[in-house]
């Protein structure tokens, strides 16, 4: 046992005089990265405005209150084209169809815009289209004779050599014939606007502004009377159709718009008002059909696809409720508000939205009554923060 005590003491004394020879310490090893004058989160979110850049920002304050707020319901719907915005434009008359190539699927077209041309395989059109120049040249060909005729008259009876009722009778024609001339022109014109082109081909236009949906032809083909040949869908407003169980269409608010957004979309909801539409139901799942319209003009929106509709009710919920024009939305779909601190001093706050009621927005967290929030330029407040509004 001494043998063991006097080795672990020997041990100790060179650990000790290892420590104590006198040499530096290693120094520390500096830090990769450091922060000079770091800043809390909320100062980044926070605009300062000069009193003129606030009148000329036009900028509205609302003070968050709790109030009564429609109770909603979220029903999937289904986005569809209004009845009698999808038009099905067939053949006048058999024929052969050509020059399609630039209409396609999907393709948006201006009312009047050239679809394709129509060759009747009976010369009837073409007849007409003939008939009209022909009777143009005859009628040109009529007033210009009696116009010289009415010219000699004139220099005879001048000279003695004719009489005056000869003249009048002249110009008399030549008024008959300048008329007739005036209306084959006028006949010839209305015709070359219309769908009958120069050769008697006819020219397929389209009914209404919308989007190519089928095509149900090729260059070169022959129909018959009636055939369809394109459909053509007007998408600048659609109809949203949301089924709804029978039992509960009592307790949906018609005169309240509805919200609708896309599935997994990170967009701001659109309003969609109710509209008058076919009655129809479906049986099989006991539900009745409601349809609301949206404008769809800027949107992603396509017929046939599925959304989320927030339908408004009869029944009412207190909330912290703020104007749906005080809302702005990111890139990820996230919602914020913009503060008014007073002293010009406005700071971004995000909020979460537990539903929509109209126009207006009930927030289950984010904000406090009594807060105020800026509902008028709104947006402008977050261009100037990210560098649009300088």
């Amino acid at each position: 046992m001494s043998w063991c005590l006097r080795g672990v003491s020997a041990i100790v004394a060179v650990l000790a005089a290892g420590c104590s020879s006198g040499k530096p310490a290693a120094p520390h090893a500096e830090a990769p990265a450091h922060v000079e004058s770091p800043k809390k989160e909320a100062e980044l979110t926070t605009v300062k405005l000069s009193p003129e850049a606030v009148k000329r920002l036009g900028i509205e304050v609302v003070t968050v209150q709790t109030e009564s707020a429609a109770a909603t319901r979220s029903l999937g719907g289904e986005v569809t084209v209004p009845e009698g915005r999808m038009v099905t434009v067939t053949a006048p008359v058999a024929g052969t169809v050509s020059a399609v190539s630039a209409v396609l699927p999907g393709a948006r077209v201006t009312r009047g815009a050239r679809l394709m041309t129509l060759a009747p395989l009976a010369s009837s059109e073409r007849d007409q289209s003939i008939e009209a120049r022909r009777a143009v040249n005859a009628a040109q060909a009529e007033a210009d004779t009696v116009r010289r005729r009415v010219a000699r008259l004139e220099q005879l009876l001048k000279e003695g050599a004719a009489s005056a009722r000869s003249v009048e009778e002249a110009r008399g024609q030549l008024q008959v014939d300048e008329a007739a001339l005036n209306a084959a022109r006028e006949r010839l014109s209305a015709m070359q606007k219309g769908p009958v082109g120069p050769q008697g081909e006819i020219v397929i236009t389209a009914p209404l502004d919308g989007v190519v949906q089928s095509m149900s032809v090729a260059s070169g083909q022959t129909v018959a009377p009636a055939a369809p040949l394109v459909q053509i869908a007007q998408v600048n407003t659609l109809w949203v159709r949301v089924p709804v169980f029978a039992g509960d269409v009592e307790q949906i608010e018609t005169s309240q718009p509805a919200s609708v957004k896309r599935l997994g979309g990170s967009s701001a909801p659109l309003l969609a008002r109710r509209v008058t539409a076919p009655l129809k139901a479906d049986p099989a799942a006991a539900s009745i059909d409601l349809y609301y319209e949206i404008t769809a003009a800027g949107t992603a929106l396509r017929p046939g696809e599925r959304v989320m509709a927030e339908i408004p009710l009869k029944t009412t919920v207190q909330g912290l409720v703020v104007p749906e024009a005080a809302l702005l939305h990111d890139i990820h779909g996230d919602a914020w508000v913009y503060e008014d601190l007073g002293g010009n001093a406005y700071a971004r706050r995000r909020v979460q939205v537990a539903r929509h009621s109209g126009d207006r927005a009930v927030i289950a967290r984010g904000l406090t009554a009594g807060q105020k929030v800026v509902t008028a330029g709104a947006a402008e407040l977050f261009g100037t923060e990210f560098g649009a509004g300088h």
